[in-house]
């Protein structure tokens, strides 16, 4: 399973809302929130993409984006939430066997926000 620090691999998926997305589309120009749900229907599942969703939109800007799909990546749980910056340094991961166990559309928001606002040189100064 891929962690803090490693590198989101290239991938094309469908999202959940039936559009194809390349990786490569974005990587460099913008940081990526991506959520990966079970093939499995749930109200959980629909409810925390309708939830995350409507708060992403409202976030993401033009630096940002946030891809929701079903699809499987290497490396990558499912279900599973993965934040990282424009190089495609991962700086957040989180799973769970379920839906319910996914952090909140909240603490997704605060780690994009966090992931904005670092600064690369000064992460190299404190090492």
């Amino acid at each position: 399973m891929l962690q803090t620090g490693d590198l989101v691999p290239h991938f094309t998926v469908t999202t959940f809302t039936g559009e194809s997305f390349d990786y490569s589309d974005i990587w460099q120009r913008r940081n990526l929130v991506l959520v990966l749900l079970p093939y499995a229907e749930s109200a959980a599942s629909t409810n925390f993409v309708d939830q995350l969703a409507a708060q992403m939109s409202e976030v993401t800007g033009d630096d940002s984006t946030c891809v929701i799909t079903r699809d499987s990546i290497s490396g990558i749980p499912s279900p599973g939430i993965v934040v990282a910056d424009r190089w495609g340094e991962i700086h957040h991961v989180a799973d769970g066997t379920t839906v319910d166990d996914l952090p909140g559309p909240d603490d997704v928001i605060e780690w994009l926000r966090y992931v904005r606002h670092q600064c690369p040189e000064c992460e190299g100064e404190a090492k």
